[in-house]
């Protein structure tokens, strides 16, 4: 994957501009509220396990858009399948069985579709971030 590129987890790291309407809420904004490590800014205090939870919920709501190719607002496991078994762009093939599994573990109700609401639920059971510091540098 190239830094960069429309597909790329770059785009989430980076802090947006606010927008007059900020019709994204207040989650959206987290990350340009946060310092390093849990600091404030002005008046607002942003904990690190807050900025861990808002960028969890982003990362979920743009693999929500990603996963929903028919744009009906819910991703059924065919669709979730067929999107996921796509070649990528550095020659990687997914195994089918552990795209299933990841599917079983997104749709724990199993009801074989998944709201973005279902989705965002399923997807942080899923995946953990977290945010911290390290005490020496990385060498």
């Amino acid at each position: 994957m190239r830094v960069g590129s429309s597909s790329d987890i770059y785009s989430l790291l980076v802090p947006r501009a606010k927008s007059k309407d900020n019709s994204e809420g207040p989650s959206e904004s987290v990350a340009s509220l946060m310092g390093r490590s849990g600091s404030a800014v002005g008046s607002v205090s942003v904990s690190n396990d807050d900025a861990a939870a808002a960028f969890l919920a982003r990362l979920a709501k743009n693999n929500f858009e990603r996963d929903d190719t028919n744009g009906d607002g819910i991703v059924e496991r065919q669709e979730y399948i067929d999107r996921a078994m796509q070649a990528r762009s550095d020659g990687y093939q997914p195994d089918l069985a552990d795209v299933e599994k990841t599917w079983s573990e997104l749709d724990r109700n199993g009801k074989g579709s998944l709201t973005e609401q279902d989705y965002a639920s399923g997807f942080s059971s899923v995946f953990q971030a977290a945010t911290g510091s390290f005490s020496k540098p990385l060498r």
